[in-house]
């Protein structure tokens, strides 16, 4: 217990822990449960891609389309994550997306350590909406963490 008191410490001050209710102090911890677009828009950077470009839009109207669930899943893929902090300026990376010269219509990549995602071309937003749910639900793995953990 005075382990956990300690951990709890270096979030809230101690005597303030009686003045927030059980959800408020979770969010503080967990960060909170609802993936939010804007936030994402917030403290995103771009790389080979401008965000007035067809892809791009593409890109967010898809993110805006997906429910909260694939929205989890869509951070876990970039980050590893599945909540973002409740405090924005906790954000220590930037979100990146970035264009990769690959065939039309692959599969999008990323890499979780620098928060990055990998878009290829495409040929519609459907096509990108596909093959990026696509990936959130199938490639679940961080660095193939499980793949080597299976062969071992």
């Amino acid at each position: 217990v005075a382990a956990v008191r300690e951990g709890m410490s270096w979030i809230v001050p101690v005597p303030l822990l009686s003045l927030l209710t059980a959800r408020q102090l979770e969010q503080m911890v967990c960060g909170l449960p609802e993936i939010s677009v804007e936030v994402l828009k917030k403290v995103v950077r771009y790389r080979e891609v401008d965000e007035q470009q067809q892809l791009v839009q593409w890109f967010w109207q898809t993110l805006e389309e997906f429910s909260n669930e694939e929205r989890v899943l869509f951070m876990r893929f970039v980050s590893g994550r599945s909540r973002l902090p409740a405090n924005t300026a906790d954000i220590s990376q930037r979100f990146q997306i970035m264009k990769v010269d690959r065939p039309y219509d692959s599969l999008p990549t990323s890499q979780t350590c620098f928060f990055q995602l990998r878009l290829p071309p495409y040929s519609s937003q459907s096509v990108m909406a596909e093959r990026l749910r696509y990936a959130i639900n199938n490639c679940r793995s961080i660095d193939m963490d499980n793949y080597m953990l299976s062969r071992n």
